[in-house]
């Protein structure tokens, strides 16, 4: 079997969910949110669709090719990690976190600077992370570092 209709074949999202022990997040409208009972506001349905390019990891300004990333309305996420190309699903659960399946990456060679940057932002993409939308940016904070998106074209 190839290694590219091994990676065309995909996870329902619900499934990984259940794997992981996590629940999926009800869906609303891009935007609103739920009020609780005293008030709290509760979990928001993840912007999808819209393409994000990391402008910040650890606070760091970064400069040249940075990564990206783009979520689906299926929850299939994809994009530039610094160096390679990749791809898996993505998916939002309760508390506002991210759920992050095996991912599917082309295994392109770069230099150690972009290698480290590569591991390090599918690091947080991994570690479950929180996520949130200050004004227009994504900013999301996982165990091992924060990553601030701006909106892409």
């Amino acid at each position: 079997m190839k290694l590219d209709s091994f990676f065309r074949s995909r996870i329902p999202a619900a499934v990984i969910c259940t794997l992981i022990g996590v629940t999926p997040v009800a869906a609303r409208p891009h935007g609103q949110s739920a009020e609780g009972p005293q008030g709290k506001t509760e979990d928001r349905m993840f912007p999808t669709g819209a393409n994000w390019i990391l402008a910040e990891l650890n606070g760091r300004r970064l400069s040249g090719d940075s990564p990206s990333l783009t979520i689906d309305v299926n929850f299939r996420g994809s994009g530039y990690s610094g160096c390679n190309t990749f791809s898996a699903t993505l998916y939002p659960v309760r508390g506002m976190r991210l759920a992050m399946g095996p991912v599917a990456m082309t295994r392109k060679m770069c230099d150690a600077g972009r290698m480290g940057l590569e591991r390090a932002y599918l690091s947080i993409l991994h570690s479950g992370p929180a996520w949130s939308v200050e004004g227009s940016d994504l900013l999301v904070k996982g165990s091992t570092g924060t990553l601030r998106f701006k909106r892409g074209l």
